[in-house]
Order: C-alpha cells, then structure tokens, then sequence
C-alpha cells in the first residue's frame, strides 16, 4: 500500500520546494563563480554583505513582503531573486502535476542546473564544468532510472551526440572564421541535455537553442545601437554591420531555455514533430 498525498497538499509542497530551490541556485549562481561555497556563510545581501535574517530570506514572500529592497541597507535585491524563486515554484508544480513523481524530480533537477547555468553564463561568459560535468552522469542515471520517456539508450547516445555536434560545430566555425565561435562550456551543456533527455532533446535544444539565440543576438546588438550615448560619432554603416555579426552574446541562456521548454512539455512536442 503507498501513501499518496492529497493532490492539493502535493502541489503546495511542490510549489515551496520549487521556490526554495529557486533561492538556492541564486545562491549557486552568485558564489560558484567566485569560488566562494554555497554552503557558509549564511545567506547575505550582496550590497552590504551583511548577514540575512531566515524571515527575511522566505522565497517569494520576503522580496515582496521588502518590495525588493535589503531590510538592513535598503539596497535594491535584484530581480533575478524573485524570477529564479518564482520560476522554479511554478515549474515544480507543473512537473508535479504532470508527470510520475521520480520523473517530475529528474527533470525538475535539470531545469534549476539549466536556470544556474543560465545566470552564470549571463554574467561570466562561462558556464561551469561543476555543474555539467555531474549533471551528464545524473542525467544518465536519471533518465535510465526516473524518466521512461528517454531511457538509457537515447540517454546514452544523447550525450554523445549533444556534447559531439556541438564540438565539432565549434572546430569547424574555428577554421572558418579564425577564432572561437562555440565555448567548451556549451558542449557539456549540450551533453547535459542529452544525459537528461536524451538525442530527441538535443536536437530540439540545439535547433531552437540556436533559432532563440540568432534572435536575441540580433536583439542585444540593436539594443546596444539604439543605447549609444549621445554625443558619440556614428560609426560606419559597414563596419556597423559587422560589428552586429560579431556581437558576443552568451549562447548558454538560449539553449537553457530551450532545454527546458522541451523538459517541461516532451509528451506533446515529441507527438508533435516526432509523430509519437
């Protein structure tokens, strides 16, 4: 006999799961980069460095409850807090609700790495091997164990392809055009992807990974035109255009995100554009 929880407590438990997790990969996000531990100290504003009181550190509840601002200080907390806590809420209780319970945790896991991942890599231009690295093995295991959908041998062949293509991508931009187009970390990324969802997945992720980031390419350039101090001389319209071309945004973001569409909803994309 299994003890199943009440489909309305199950959910609510998924939702602050989801927000305090969302809360951690801040924490992930902030100190991983600056070699600091994620475990101590203690959780603190990033203005004043001082120390945060557990009740004023609630995911969700606690940026609203401070409109945004550090109760010690009254420095602005950013955005990403409050996005990353409520982000991940609303997607535990999706998975809970839409998946098997060991399933709806494999690709929850997935999608806050994904979500780290993205702010790291937005930040730093770099995306950590600390989390793609086990991420691949915990994929494999995941997806062999939790995740029928994928199993062991579209896992198998899915780190392979995800982590190959975009390596052999990156080589081949190398020797066109002279310098680094793919960084190392968005192969294991890819890699990542491809333990979790197997070689399904990464052809999604990599087809509207690269679809979203030509369009955000396109849109980080204008912007960065459009925001050009006045009183600056216009450059060239050529070399204007090539600088649109060459215009560094971080790929990581864009594959997350499609990773993560294909997470949340493989069932119907896979009856979709797979006819299964």
């Amino acid at each position: 006999m299994t003890l199943e929880l009440p489909t309305g407590l199950g959910g609510a438990l998924a939702f602050v799961a989801g927000a305090s997790a969302g809360s951690f990969v801040n924490v992930v996000a902030y100190r991983l980069p600056r070699d600091m531990s994620i475990v101590t100290p203690r959780s603190f504003c990033e203005s004043c460095e001082r120390a945060i009181p557990f009740w004023a550190n609630i995911p969700i509840i606690a940026y609203l409850g401070l409109r945004g601002r550090c109760l010690m200080c009254g420095a602005t907390i950013p955005f990403r807090h409050f996005l990353a806590e409520t982000a991940l809420a609303v997607t535990a209780l999706f998975l809970y609700l839409t998946f098997p319970l060991a399933d709806a945790i494999a690709r929850f896991v997935l999608c806050a790495a994904l979500f780290a991942v993205s702010l790291i890599d937005y930040d730093w231009r770099l995306i950590p091997n600390l989390i793609t690295f086990p991420g691949m093995l915990i994929g494999f295991a995941a997806a062999s164990l939790a995740i029928p959908e994928v199993g062991w041998k579209s896992s198998l062949i899915g780190v392979a392809v995800g982590g190959g293509v975009l390596f052999l991508t990156g080589e081949l931009y190398q020797m066109v055009r002279g310098h680094e187009g793919v960084g190392m970390g968005d192969v294991w990324l890819l890699g990542m992807v491809g333990g979790f969802l197997g070689w399904p997945g990464v052809a999604f992720t990599l087809f509207f990974g690269s679809l979203f980031g030509a369009v955000g390419g396109f849109a980080y350039a204008f912007a960065g035109r459009l925001s050009k101090p006045m009183g600056e001389p216009e450059s060239d319209p050529a070399e204007a255009d090539v600088s649109i071309l060459r215009t560094e945004v971080p790929f990581g973001p864009f594959l997350a995100l499609a990773a993560g569409i294909y997470a949340l909803f493989q069932p119907q994309l896979t009856r979709w554009y797979l006819g299964g």
